[in-house]
């Protein structure tokens, strides 16, 4: 049950504490980011604005059409769709709500949306990291049952520990994990940022397409550990999904421009586009096998789920290797120029 507090007579709780938190940081980096580059503070607090209602009305909308039966067949009443604050969210909805927000942004604020983007996915894994931290009081995020060993017993914090009796059961704090890979990324990806702007080659957007592709790539593993059934479809979650599509869009899209700057298509696009789809080929036919829908012979679900970490890292590599070509090519061509 989510822990709640009191606060000048309002019931408050704490994944909205987090949430407020993870927001305010957000918003401090992201003024940081914009001075650098010189965007106007008013800006971002149209970016914070906008992506925090449109954030909580695609978070609740996707929730709702995914759960869509519950509200008319359990439920008998889809007026309850309008109650977000009952509970009832979906992160992938907020990160689609997110992106939304830098062109409504843009229009409003007559800055560049490339400029926009940048400033807000690439820092945006502290907000992430918050609201992941958030929800080890909702029953969110807890993920399978693994075998005690020397992992349980020399990080215990690491696992839920339920005890039936004299039985122990140990369950993956997926949560926990997805806060700490977030908030790395995040730290990573500015590193990665402040860097690239010295190269003659950056052009603003790009870097935002690489964290989300890096960050996708991560969360199909993590997704795949979760055992809560929140947003699941029979076996496949939702969360799943989106985050495999953000590699996707980022190949797309830095494909897009490595071919207009050489002039056609080249060998390492082929070669980005073959392996990327091969990876995400295997990686659906290892959820498949974790699933128990193929047979797996003695292999154990630890060798498949490290089989996922492996083919998701080359996801990364492969946008990442792209991602440097397209810089290195436009900085020869302003070289030349």
């Amino acid at each position: 049950m989510e822990a709640s507090f009191e606060l000048f007579g309002l019931t408050g709780y704490r994944l909205g504490l987090w949430a407020a938190i993870g927001t305010l940081v957000l918003f401090g980096v992201m003024l940081l980011l914009a001075k650098g580059r010189r965007v106007q503070p008013s800006a971002i607090c149209v970016l914070t604005l906008s992506g925090a209602v449109l954030g909580i009305v695609f978070a609740r909308l996707l929730y709702c059409l995914v759960n869509l039966s519950d509200f008319i067949d359990a439920y008998e009443n889809l007026w309850l769709t309008l109650r977000f604050f009952d509970g009832g969210l979906s992160l992938s909805g907020l990160l689609i709500g997110l992106l939304l927000a830098v062109p409504v942004t843009a229009a409003i604020t007559r800055e560049k949306a490339a400029e926009l983007l940048d400033i807000l996915c690439v820092p945006v894994g502290l907000l992430l990291c918050a609201l992941y931290l958030g929800q080890q009081d909702t029953g969110l995020g807890i993920g399978k049952v693994v075998e005690e060993g020397a992992l349980t017993n020399g990080m215990p914090w690491l696992f839920l520990c339920e005890r039936m009796g004299v039985n122990v059961e140990y369950r993956m704090l997926v949560y926990l994990y997805q806060a700490i890979l977030s908030g790395v990324l995040a730290a990573v990806m500015l590193l990665v940022y402040l860097r690239a702007q010295k190269n003659p080659g950056f052009r603003s957007g790009e870097t935002a397409w690489l964290s989300l592709a890096i960050y996708g790539a991560a969360m199909v593993v993590m997704e795949s550990l979760r055992d809560d059934g929140h947003m699941q479809m029979i076996f496949l979650r939702i969360g799943q999904v989106t985050s495999a599509l953000l590699p996707i869009i980022a190949m797309v899209l830095l494909s897009k421009r490595h071919c207009q700057l050489a002039g056609k298509a080249t060998g390492k696009t082929i070669f980005g586009w073959v392996a990327v789809l091969l990876l995400v080929g295997g990686i659906v036919v290892l959820e498949f096998a974790l699933d128990g829908r193929l047979a797996s012979g003695d292999l154990t679900a630890g060798h498949f789920y490290l089989c996922m970490v492996v083919l998701c890292a080359l996801v990364a590599v492969a946008v990442g290797l792209l991602y440097a070509a397209v810089m290195k090519k436009r900085a020869t061509a302003v070289q030349l120029s």
